[in-house]
């Protein structure tokens, strides 16, 4: 998963801050350089020369400047002094020459004759560097700490909600077994203390919720055993019934069917209410012999429908799980597949870590498959059996233990559903 932590959001932000005010201070430095050892020379040097052409105009004879940074020539008044070999025909302005330590040059002409002068720009470079940069770099050095001092700012004002974070995951499932506000300091920022409150009211109305449905689940299950059991209790002492009709026996097996699906579906909440994994005994199970129990109480079924339920054992699958789970699960996909086949056979494959149900029915529909798993779900309206829950129950179970299930289906040719438990 790519990291969004927000401390290394915060980080990367500051560092590229930092890079945009390094960049921007190591350009203007740069430009300031560039500008001062150049144009700036370069008006002062016409200013020069303005001046030194006033003191010609008012004595001929005068001479310009000899000092270590700037020497002036006047042609062809001082050829014989000029000390270099130079090209006549250099234009007036501003030029970068080489001339011993030398190295700008400006060139002004009027009435026939040219001034030169050259400038020493080596002292300026130098006094750029020790005014310049130096307080740039200062400067600099500064914002770096400070941009450093509001990273650590920041990242001290995000760590209370970071650590809310860290301790949210670290939560019990269980409301009553800790709170969050015992957990983190007094002193926290209003904000934090704001979401630290309204995540506490969220807990508690999730975990109330929780034990509505649970409660729900477990005295609703409970009221109907009785009365499921004195049901499917008549129907077993009116079957042994001597004088009871081949018609009647029909009626009878009907209700001891339906009493036996009611279980399981009552089975399957129990299971469902127990959302904690201590709340399950689990065992160690072999799924090939208890398919083949579950084979004999839906062979009935199939035999009624004139189709076959054909189990494959490929290899042995031992699993260390909640029997009654297993059961509820394999035997929802078993009984999906007898009612929704026609004609032909079921096939439950074990091996390999999964059980596979394919049988030769009807098939699912595409658009049907994708909400195959929502209640009162069927795959085909044709069939009335059952409650529309099954698959369902069948993922709800799945996802509570950590398995696996998914259904492949072409309409007409049948279906296969996988059940994973690795």
């Amino acid at each position: 998963m790519r990291n969004n932590r927000l401390q290394d959001k915060i980080f990367r932000t500051f560092v590229l801050q930092g890079l945009l005010i390094g960049f921007a201070v190591i350009l203007g430095v740069l430009l300031t350089n560039w500008l001062l050892s150049h144009l700036l020379v370069q008006e002062a040097l016409e200013r020069e020369t303005a001046h030194y052409w006033q003191l010609v105009e008012e004595n001929p004879s005068v001479q310009l400047s000899n000092s270590l940074n700037l020497q002036g020539y006047l042609f062809p008044r001082d050829a014989s002094a000029f000390p270099w070999r130079m090209a006549t025909d250099v234009a007036d302005g501003y030029h970068e020459v080489k001339a011993d330590e030398f190295n700008s040059l400006y060139v002004s002409s009027r009435g026939g004759q040219r001034m030169f002068l050259f400038f020493n720009r080596s002292g300026v470079n130098s006094l750029i560097s020790l005014y310049g940069l130096v307080p740039l770099a200062v400067v600099l050095l500064l914002l770096y700490l400070v941009l450093w001092f509001s990273y650590l700012r920041a990242r001290r004002a995000v760590s209370p909600t970071i650590e809310l974070a860290r301790l949210i995951n670290m939560l019990p499932e269980e409301k009553g077994e800790v709170d969050l506000a015992d957990l983190l300091p007094m002193s926290l920022d209003t904000e934090v203390a704001m979401l630290v409150d309204a995540i506490e009211h969220y807990r508690g109305r999730i975990a109330r919720f929780v034990d509505r449905e649970r409660a729900f689940s477990r005295d609703a299950s409970h009221e109907l055993r009785t009365p499921i059991t004195v049901i499917a209790m008549s129907a077993e002492l009116l079957a042994a019934k001597p004088e009871i009709s081949a018609a009647d026996l029909k009626l009878v097996d009907r209700i001891q069917r339906a009493c036996h699906d009611m279980q399981e579906l009552i089975d399957a909440f129990l299971a469902l209410s127990r959302e904690q994994g201590d709340g399950l005994r689990t065992e160690r199970v072999d799924v090939c012999d208890l398919i083949a129990r579950e084979h004999e109480g839906i062979s009935q079924l199939a035999e009624q429908k004139g189709i076959a339920v054909e189990l494959v054992c490929h290899s042995s699958l031992l699993l260390q799980a909640n029997k009654r789970v297993i059961s509820i699960l394999v035997g929802n996909l078993i009984r999906n597949a007898v009612n929704y086949t026609d004609r032909g056979k079921v096939v439950v494959r074990v091996g390999d870590g999964q059980v596979q149900v394919i049988d030769s029915g009807r098939g699912i529909s595409e658009d049907k498959l994708a909400s195959i798993y929502e209640p009162h779900v069927r795959g085909s309206e044709q069939s009335r059996s059952g409650y529309g829950v099954g698959l369902a129950i069948v993922k709800r179970l799945c996802e509570q233990n950590g398995w696996r299930v998914s259904l492949a289906s072409e309409e007409g040719a049948g279906t296969t559903a996988t059940l994973r438990f690795a």
